[in-house]
């Protein structure tokens, strides 16, 4: 007998105990970690209502957890209500029996039945979610450059931030998710677990009293031998306006005397420009001449649940260029209620679901893809003119090649910085 079902807050120690066995990395067995982590867990149950963790018991004994949380987020300029899935653990006594696969295919159900057309995980292994029908995100890139290589400016502006500054913060950052696709909104108790680390400080821009940007940084020591010298991580950077950017490089470019290294994780694909001098400090040379700049990771991965759904919920907006009526056949072994053909109309880069197709309406063309390519197409993660050059897609006319790919052509990939 299975069930999976919402953890009470009596079994919060049993979700900490699976998890900290299936990632021994994250240290969460020692008595003091353990107990904040129980501590959240349990505060979270009983507060948080964009949260809920999940267990999969098995003949009435816990084998597997996960967490769910619900996002607000913008998707192509529409806000909408999406689904992530995180910790995602199995009992080593159980591994190798399936669990994995039954929690997720519950996920993937429940935020379908609710009405939800698009959810998200960050994967422990890409190929195992892959399987799934989950389809790579936008490409996460770390740069680790000289305080100097920042360009000068003015951080007149700039001041310290303090928890007392959390709601500007707030809606500094939901001001800057509203008009970025792919962000979601963040909430007061998201941004509070921030506020309340203790290595981390947050530095912002505030002109006439509003603020427009802000950064959080951690200082790290770069030898146990020499207390003087550290790195920065820039572990979030927002900014409204090219004066808030262009101030708190400058209050980082300042800290030279100190500091050896700044590393800046970003999604921006042309934040190289922006340095005097680009290279990290691996002193690697890539055939035939190319200066190593930056390590880049693939991360967040997008899956759509209901392709149906996805695309009356973006009725009316916008997505790229150009007009033509297209059929899709979606293939999705791993959630088959979803696979099937959408005939989609599209006007100026808008889409239009055609839910009853008849003999009056003819495709221009057809392409067929899996579900997890077909998912980071549809966000505008990979061009479609790549996904046919690779074989990761057929299309009936290859005539239509070029205008196709310009109506998933997006002004900018996904950008996401949550963490769950």
């Amino acid at each position: 007998m299975e069930e999976i079902r919402a953890l009470e807050k009596s079994e919060a120690e049993d979700f900490v105990r699976i998890v900290g066995m299936a990632y021994p990395r994250l240290e969460i067995q020692a008595p003091e970690a353990k107990e904040k982590w129980l501590q959240r867990i349990r505060e979270a149950i009983e507060h948080d209502a964009t949260s809920s963790f999940q267990g999969c018991f098995r003949d009435g004994k816990l084998v597997g957890v996960m967490k769910w949380r619900d996002f607000m987020t913008n998707v192509h300029g529409k806000r909408l209500l999406t689904g992530g899935i995180g910790t995602v653990a199995v009992d080593l006594l159980h591994k190798k029996e399936k669990v994995a696969k039954s929690m997720m295919t519950r996920f993937l159900h429940a935020y379908r039945e609710r009405g939800v057309s698009l959810v998200s995980l960050y994967p422990f292994r890409v190929d195992f979610y892959r399987q799934m029908g989950f389809g790579a995100g936008t490409k996460m890139n770390e740069y680790r450059v000289h305080p100097l290589s920042l360009p000068r400016g003015n951080k007149r502006d700039v001041v310290a931030l303090t928890s007392e500054d959390r709601q500007g913060i707030l809606d500094c950052y939901n001001r800057y998710a509203a008009r970025t696709h792919g962000m979601t909104e963040k909430t007061e108790r998201e941004l509070q677990l921030m506020l309340d680390r203790p290595d981390s400080h947050f530095f912002g821009f505030r002109r006439d009293g509003l603020l427009s940007g802000y950064l959080m940084l951690e200082f790290q020591q770069v030898s146990k031998d020499n207390a003087s010298i550290h790195d920065i991580h820039v572990r979030d950077l927002v900014y409204e306006t090219r004066e808030a950017l262009s101030a708190l490089l400058a209050f980082l470019r300042s800290q030279a005397d100190q500091v050896r290294r700044i590393a800046f994780y970003t999604q921006e694909e042309d934040f190289h420009v922006l340095l005097t001098d680009p290279r990290n400090d691996s002193d690697r040379l890539i055939p035939f001449y190319y200066h190593e700049s930056h390590a880049t990771g693939v991360g967040l991965m997008y899956r759509i649940i209901d392709v149906g759904a996805y695309f009356r919920q973006l009725a009316g907006q916008k997505i790229g260029q150009g007009s033509c009526t297209l059929t899709f056949h979606v293939r999705d072994s791993f959630l088959p209620e979803n696979e099937g053909a959408y005939t989609v109309r599209f006007c100026d880069g808008v889409p239009e679901l055609i839910e009853h197709p008849g003999s009056s309406v003819e495709a221009d063309a057809a392409v067929t893809m899996d579900i997890s390519d077909f998912s980071s197409l549809a966000m505008g993660s990979v061009r479609f003119r790549s996904l046919y050059t690779y074989g990761l897609a057929d299309l009936s006319h290859d005539g239509h090649l070029d205008l196709i790919d310009r109506l998933f052509d997006i002004a900018q990939k996904p950008r996401c910085t949550a963490a769950f």
